[in-house]
């Protein structure tokens, strides 16, 4: 039996408005032990806001939370997911646009939300797909060879010297019989 994203998803998405303070998100976020808040607009859910957001666009920039509001730092517009699709679609959604968390909405409606904590709960294997950050092109680098280590994509054996042949790192002794 497949699984669903409304399988995996959290119900119950708490939101903020796109003009209360990023503080009020910190402490309404801290209150409720979550990393995310959807932003709601007349009803309507137009962005999310994230801890990482917070420490990227407020704290790493010395700014102050208590002047900053949601719409400045939101990320918009929300990327959303059926709740009937298939959760390795999810995790590929994820994985090719680079973002931890999709929105579920039913008829236009939020009702829920998929963390890649989810995914990994109920399907553990998925969270490889999802960290793949968009099968990076292994042919496009350009390091000198033996500067690469890592885990053969061959023979699974650890290796100093790895090369990228055919989009896949492999040993040495692998690419030799290649």
């Amino acid at each position: 039996m497949e699984l669903s994203v409304g399988d995996a998803m959290t119900r119950g998405v708490i939101y903020v408005r796109p003009n209360e303070n990023i503080q009020r998100v910190a402490e309404i976020m801290k209150k409720n032990d979550i990393d995310s808040v959807i932003v709601i607009d007349n009803g309507v859910g137009v962005g999310i806001v994230t801890d990482t957001d917070i420490i990227s666009k407020i704290v790493a920039e010395g700014k102050d939370p208590k002047r900053v509001i949601v719409s400045e730092i939101m990320t918009s517009p929300l990327i959303t997911i059926d709740p009937d699709a298939d959760i390795e679609e999810a995790a590929k959604v994820m994985r090719d646009r680079d973002i931890r968390r999709l929105v579920v909405t039913k008829d236009g409606n939020i009702v829920g939300i998929l963390s890649e904590f989810d995914i990994v709960r109920v399907e553990p294997a998925l969270h490889l797909l999802i960290r793949e950050h968009s099968q990076w092109d292994i042919a496009d680098l350009s390091p000198e060879v033996g500067t690469i280590s890592g885990i053969c994509e061959v023979c699974d054996n650890y290796s100093e010297s790895l090369r990228p042949i055919n989009g896949r790192l492999i040993c040495e002794e692998c690419a030799s019989e290649e």
